[in-house]
């Protein structure tokens, strides 16, 4: 025995063997990784454990690289990142088929899941559930079925229009009169933030100002400080590298999630059955109702579940709602005959009355404008990553369970078969010709996302526009603060948000 030992540790040290352990080691790995590689459609060629990273070191906007890669591959390629066996989303790819977008511009990425999920899922949820993170289950399903109902109920409610209509009276009566330049930005994400913080919490606009001030300004921290997510969710060893970006992060979270609770408590506190005085209220009769129709769905919706659902609601409500509101706005600046349009129609239709839901119907010019920001410059343009629940096939190409899909919103937004003259802002894409009337399907709009996944908090987020928009079209004129042709429409150069890229515009008070 003590022989054979002694045999063992004289080859060990010898080059030979080593050189042979090595190879073969290598050889296998490698040989692992490219088999596995083989199974999903052609992609730039990826290297082991840093996969793309390398080739899209230089990418600055990751939609736009992927919108020209699906011009010289299938429009269906994979992107791999780090392989690291993790998966967050379960959603079948099926759904592409079922919206027309069969094979268009869908990346498949296997192992690490980019930007939002992974450290930062993590980050926000801290051991409980929502309906962001969460795996297709019985406990999102109640989650989610909970949201839903929430924003049925408060969507239409005429305290959300006339909120909407105090808040930007109270910012409009604030601008001295005259021309005043402002950064782009500024107005729309204050809007957004007193409207989001009074119609989810229950805050006053005065009392509860200096919490929901600090969100906001946790909320452009965290695109200065982490525009394209956090390296390690791309590979979690970059973690050690960045640690000082990391440990900032984590703490803008800890203290996002602290006044997030602080204001969800305090309007839990004055909650009566019966009465739904703003969103968390509406959260709270949802769940009510919920355990009503299915006991069993209480155990999924206890207060830190309801708490992540109403975060994501209020992150899916500003960031969205804002970015969208400042791109438009950059549009009328460069294109002023928008705004004439737009401001006509108003006058011509409800005067200077406050918006109300039913007025969707009758400012159809009004909400195509939206509608096109939405589909011009979608603020998410590769949506939130999802995950095939089972192995599943789009068109003829196969999905292997569990691999991580992006939609590129971006490129279906901007697919010249499917959007005329894709690259121009027309708001008449929307209008039927002959009626003037919204269209009902001017094409595969998929900005809020597709499928079970869609964005809950839609259809929040199409009436706080739409009020705000009215609203400030009555009170105020948007111009440029010198040629309109020089406002630019270039993003930010993030690959998580397409924001617009720093600068100012005019707000002119009318009244």
């Amino acid at each position: 025995m003590s022989a054979l030992l002694e045999k063992i540790v004289s080859n060990a040290s010898d080059w030979r063997w080593i050189t042979t352990v090595v190879v073969f080691a290598l050889s296998y790995f490698l040989g692992r990784f490219y088999h596995r590689v083989s199974k999903y459609p052609k992609g730039p060629f990826p290297l082991p454990l840093v996969g793309n990273l390398l080739s899209l070191r230089n990418v600055k906007d990751l939609h736009s690289k992927a919108t020209e890669l699906s011009k010289t591959l299938t429009r269906t390629f994979s992107l791999l990142y780090v392989q690291r066996e993790r998966g967050i989303r379960r959603e079948s790819a099926r759904v592409c088929e079922e919206k027309e977008v069969s094979r268009a511009y869908i990346i498949l990425h296997h192992g690490a899941v980019p930007c939002t999920v992974g450290r930062l899922g993590e980050l926000q949820t801290q051991g409980h559930h929502d309906i962001l993170f969460e795996d297709y289950n019985p406990r999102w399903k109640a989650l989610r079925k909970v949201a839903l109902l929430a924003v049925r109920k408060y969507a239409v409610s005429d305290s959300l229009e006339k909120l909407c209509a105090d808040v930007v009276d109270a910012y409009v009566d604030s601008l001295p009169k005259g021309p005043q330049v402002i950064d782009s930005r500024k107005p729309f994400f204050y809007l957004l933030y007193n409207v989001i913080g009074v119609s989810v919490y229950g805050t006053d606009l005065k009392e509860g100002d200096k919490d929901i001030r600090r969100l906001e300004a946790i909320d452009n921290l965290f695109l200065e400080v982490a525009p394209n997510g956090l390296p390690s969710d791309i590979a979690p060893w970059l973690a050690f590298l960045y640690h000082g970006r990391e440990k900032k992060i984590e703490s803008l979270f800890e203290e996002f999630r602290e006044i997030v609770g602080k204001l969800f408590t305090k309007a839990e506190a004055t909650y009566v059955a019966g009465k739904t005085e703003n969103f968390t209220h509406a959260m709270i009769a949802a769940r009510e109702e919920a355990i009503r129709e299915e006991k069993g769905d209480a155990e999924y919706l206890t207060k830190g579940n309801m708490v992540q659902v109403v975060l994501n609601i209020f992150g899916a409500a500003t960031d969205t709602s804002a970015g969208e509101l400042q791109w438009l706005f950059l549009m009328l600046a460069k294109e002023p005959s928008i705004q004439e349009k737009i401001q006509k129609e108003i006058e011509d239709t409800i005067g200077s009355a406050p918006p109300v839901y039913k007025d969707r119907a009758r400012l159809p010019y009004t909400v195509a404008c939206l509608l096109e920001a939405l589909r011009f410059r979608p603020i998410a343009p590769l949506g939130l990553p999802h995950k095939a629940s089972i192995e599943t096939k789009v068109g003829d190409l196969v999905i292997p369970k569990d691999t991580g899909i992006l939609y590129n919103v971006y490129g279906v937004n901007h697919d010249p078969t499917m959007w005329e003259r894709p690259e121009e802002f027309r708001p008449e894409r929307f209008l039927d010709s002959a009626t003037g009337q919204l269209r009902q399907e001017a094409g595969p709009l998929i900005t809020f996302g597709m499928g079970p996944r869609t964005c809950p908090g839609e259809k929040l987020a199409h009436a706080d526009m739409f009020y705000i928009l009215v609203r400030l079209m009555q009170r105020l004129s948007c111009s440029a603060p010198g040629k309109p042709s020089d406002v630019s429409l270039n993003g930010s150069g993030s690959s998580l948000f397409l924001m617009p890229e720093k600068q100012d515009i005019v707000l002119t008070r009318r009244n």
